[in-house]
Order: structure tokens, then C-alpha cells, then sequence
């Protein structure tokens, strides 16, 4: 049974258009035996921000902690640690960090969105 630490989770900057200042880590997946779907973390730094982006898989959201700002749609919502999201299948959607505190949440995924 695969145990990450989450001292040893490898975050990387994501660099694409439409992003600022977030980081990823495909942290349990395919190469942990989790043939369908991966399981990321996330980190926003303050003033950061995913692209506001669509797609045709949803994702499952659990905030570890700070809090940030999640738009589904034309409603956004603060979210904080501790909360839960659901972002449904081609919805337009955006994670922000309007805060001073680093945002950090797990995204689930089918694989073919990780």
C-alpha cells in the first residue's frame, strides 16, 4: 500500500497561459496502482490563480488549507480548509488566492485529466 509523506511530495510551478504563482503534485495515480483516476495537490500562492478553463471530466476538491476563491460558472465562492467542491463536466471554472496565505487543496481526476 503506497504512503506518500507529505513532506515528500514533489510540487512543481505550473507554467501555461492563464496561470500565476500555483504549483502541482500528482501525488497517488496509475504508478501507485490507481488505475482510473489521480488524485493532485494543489498550492496557490497569494495572488495566484488557475486558468479559467473547461473540460469534459469533473473533479473532486478538498481544501488542506488556507482559503481561496473557487468560480463554477458565473458563482464564485470562498472556500476554505476543511471544505469540500464538486466542479461538474464541461463548466467553466477558476481557482484564485486573493489572500495572504498559501491555498492548498487535493483535486481527484479521471486519469485522462491528470
Amino acid at each position: 500500500m503506497p504512503v506518500i509523506k507529505n513532506r515528500d511530495m514533489k510540487l512543481e510551478e505550473i507554467e501555461m497561459e492563464g496561470a500565476e504563482k500555483i504549483l502541482k503534485a500528482n501525488v497517488i495515480g496509475p504508478a501507485q496502482g490507481w488505475k482510473d483516476y489521480t488524485l493532485r495537490v494543489f498550492r496557490i500562492k497569494p495572488g495566484g490563480y488557475s486558468p479559467h478553463h473547461q473540460h469534459d471530466w469533473e473533479h473532486i476538491n478538498y481544501v488542506m488549507k488556507g482559503r481561496g476563491t473557487l468560480t463554477i460558472g458565473d458563482e464564485t465562492k470562498e472556500i476554505i480548509g476543511g471544505d469540500f467542491a464538486l466542479v461538474p463536466a464541461n463548466t467553466a471554472h477558476q481557482f484564485k488566492n486573493p489572500f495572504d496565505q498559501e491555498f492548498e487543496f487535493i483535486c481527484i481526476v479521471p486519469n485522462r485529466g491528470a
